[in-house]
């Protein structure tokens, strides 16, 4: 097998079982390989985790750029973050973000670090841009916004305002993302929104 078909593998079933709990014996042995195969490619489990969340990352950064040239506005760019996120919610397993932080705890920081850059560079443009079209409140603080919307994120995982299970569900996903959603249009966003939004959730 090729190093990204393992490492490819290998991220669905981190996604399925958590990380600590697969062994490199079990990763051999569901891809039908040799363990020494396995540490030709990888020094040890540190090494092989750490090529799998790149993998993860590089592959969500390469397909919302291929996806975002081709959204009308910055409304139905929003709409489509949200159709995607909202399926990720659905298949996304706690334990792999669990065992990451408790288990390989660099690791795990310089993911945060990374996914707060991109969070905070992707929701900084498409401010930038729904102010421009006409679609976003011309006085809204893009700056500020777009921190306020990171922060939202990070510090709802460190809260006992909501169970384990409440923050990883999609009922909190839909009101965080419509709460941010209805603060930052105006009312030529909100036509739009009331003229799309059900035609965009039914399509695939």
């Amino acid at each position: 097998m090729k190093e990204t078909e393992i490492i490819a593998q290998v991220a669905k079933l981190y996604n399925k079982y958590g990380i600590k709990s697969v062994t490199m014996d079990d990763v051999a042995r569901e891809l039908g390989i040799s363990k020494k195969t396995l540490y030709d490619y990888f020094s040890d489990k540190s090494s092989l985790v750490k090529a799998v969340i790149d993998y993860l990352i590089e592959e969500k950064i390469t397909f919302f750029a291929s996806q975002k040239k081709g959204k009308e506005n910055a409304v139905e760019e929003l709409l489509f973050i949200f159709r995607f996120y909202l399926n990720t919610v659905r298949e996304f397993n706690p334990s792999f973000e669990f065992d990451l932080k408790k288990y390989y705890p660099q690791i795990y920081a310089e993911v945060k670090e990374r996914k707060r850059r991109g969070i905070l560079e992707n929701t900084l443009a498409n401010l930038k841009r729904g102010k421009k079209e006409g679609f976003f409140r011309q006085e809204l603080n893009e700056d500020f916004i777009s921190r306020l919307y990171v922060l939202r994120i990070e510090s709802l995982q460190e809260s006992d305002l909501f169970t384990q299970e409440e923050i990883f569900s999609q009922e909190l996903f839909v009101e965080m993302f419509f709460y941010h959603l209805y603060g930052v249009l105006n009312e030529k966003g909100l036509d739009y929104l009331k003229n799309h939004l059900e035609k965009f959730m039914s399509s695939k």
